[in-house]
């Protein structure tokens, strides 16, 4: 005899709801850790063992299980080359929710969820060009006063 587990979901359209645990999984993996709705770190963390459990060995299909949440290319390598071998010799419970209290503009319970084990992860510095803000054309402020 089968136990149905209870999935837990959101109240919106499969493809908003596709679309915020895409997000969540994303702002996780970049951060490592995320502050939201209790119900939200509940999903994203039964997603985010998989996740891990997943980047442990890295053949094809692992991979494009991973690619159906994480498209972006950093995060994928993050997950298959720092978290999947940090975390090799442990069987679940990578992540932690730590329950905050309750949101005060509308009463919903707030939590973070976090990594269970320290895990270090170097983030590459972005090397943004930032242009230069100063124009050829002078400001009014920098124009003398010819009275």
């Amino acid at each position: 005899m089968h136990h149905r587990i209870k999935k837990i979901k959101f109240r919106a359209g499969k493809d908003a709801n596709k679309m915020l645990v895409k997000k969540l999984v994303f702002n996780f993996l970049a951060a490592g850790k995320i502050t939201t709705t209790l119900k939200k770190t509940k999903i994203l963390k039964s997603l985010i063992e998989k996740l891990v459990e997943k980047a442990k060995e890295k053949n094809e299909a692992n991979k494009n299980y991973v690619l159906k949440y994480v498209t972006d290319k950093k995060i994928k390598n993050l997950l298959f080359e720092t978290i999947g071998p940090e975390l090799k010799d442990k069987t679940g419970g990578y992540v932690k929710i730590a329950r905050l209290g309750t949101r005060s503009s509308d009463g919903s319970e707030i939590a973070r969820l976090e990594w269970a084990y320290p895990i270090i992860i170097e983030t590459p510095k972005q090397n943004k060009k930032i242009q230069n803000p100063k124009s050829k054309k002078p400001n009014k402020s920098q124009v003398p006063n010819s009275k």
